[in-house]
């Protein structure tokens, strides 16, 4: 029977969430989380006999993650596995580059195939798709189940050292390599088919896909300071007390717009934050961490600017896909056109 070392988060492994971000390196000599569907999925052919999780705020810490690299390489060592098995991630920023980190050390230094899983936006995948396997999986763990059969299909071709396909045919993200294999018709006849069946609006797929790359055209500098008006934005979920507007804690598809003036205080006992991606203690024991209204009060009080926009825009940062950060956005343009203002201090986690 095959053998396989499974990685994942403290939230997985089912010791916490958010407070339990920040706990060590463990193992257990079985399958937990998501890697229990793993084994039922191999029914006998392989299981995994060791279980690995770190909390996703330690492993994010590089001074940290260089602390246990030794002996989270070991315990990959010890098990004699035959594949190395991390996620899926989905769209959750931290998990996936601890997934993708955490593979890519095995692979160097152990010379052991592995395989991880998460949505395409997952930050991870442009940071590690060039070092490790990413597959692709759904957006959130609702679709864990639609997600686990390939990463288990995919895990167990690597372990049995079977031929790996191109990207398109696993599965997988590019990986920017390419190689050379035999087919039936020479090049120069495959361009003229492709050619043929763009002129004829019939489907084709070119062999060589150019990269797209997002141009943002930079804003102009504000001409006068001493005439702007500035408004303030986060994406550090800050809210009155309450939610009163129920914005999402992760998946944002809008924001909330909330006065800004000196008749209800930005303090602890108004405001908090709901975002479900960082601890959020410190922000709600100090709104002016996430708006910082105290500074931008000082700066008008001293004639640095005309104005402040008097209104806060707030919305929550994590997991939210390009399409609906680019309608939260468009969004939030009208209110600052609206408000005429000149220029936008935008603070993040």
């Amino acid at each position: 029977m095959l053998k396989a070392v499974y990685y994942t988060n403290q939230f997985f492994a089912g010791i916490g969430g958010e407070d339990k971000a920040d706990i060590g390196l463990f193992s257990l000599d079985e399958a937990k989380g998501p890697a229990v569907g793993l084994d039922g999925l191999w029914k006998g052919d392989m299981k995994v006999v060791r279980t690995i999780y770190c909390g996703d705020n330690y492993v994010n810490v590089d001074a940290r993650f260089d602390e246990i690299k030794d002996s989270l390489l070991e315990k990959v060592k010890e098990a004699d596995a035959d594949v190395f098995v991390a996620g899926p991630a989905f769209n959750a920023g931290r998990y996936g580059v601890a997934c993708a980190k955490v593979s890519a050390l095995v692979k160097e230094k152990l010379g052991l195939p592995v395989v991880t899983a998460m949505w395409h936006e997952n930050p991870a995948v442009s940071l590690y798709q060039d070092q490790v396997t990413i597959l692709s999986s759904t957006e959130t763990a609702a679709g864990m189940r639609a997600s686990l059969p390939a990463l288990a299909a995919f895990a167990m071709k690597l372990a049995k050292g079977e031929k790996i396909g191109s990207a398109a045919q696993e599965g997988y993200f590019p990986t920017g390599r390419r190689y050379n294999e035999y087919v039936e018709k020479i090049g120069g006849v495959r361009v003229v088919d492709m050619l043929l069946d763009k002129l004829n609006d019939r489907p084709y797929k070119t062999e060589i896909p150019l990269r797209e790359s997002a141009s943002v055209t930079p804003a102009s500098p504000i001409a006068n300071l001493k005439e702007a008006t500035i408004a303030l934005i986060t994406t550090g979920g800050l809210v009155p007390k309450g939610n009163p507007d129920s914005l999402k804690q992760a998946f944002s598809v809008a924001h909330g717009k909330y006065a800004l003036d000196d008749s209800v205080a930005l303090d602890s006992a108004h405001f908090e934050s709901i975002h479900g991606g960082y601890d959020t203690t410190c922000a709600s024991a100090e709104p002016n961490r996430l708006i910082p209204y105290d500074a931008l009060h000082e700066a008008l009080e001293e004639g640095q600017i005309k104005s402040i926009f008097p209104y806060f825009l707030t919305t929550c940062g994590i997991g939210t896909n390009v399409k609906s950060s680019r309608l939260i956005g468009q969004a939030m343009i009208k209110d600052l056109q609206e408000g005429q203002v000149s220029g936008a201090i935008l603070t993040t986690t």
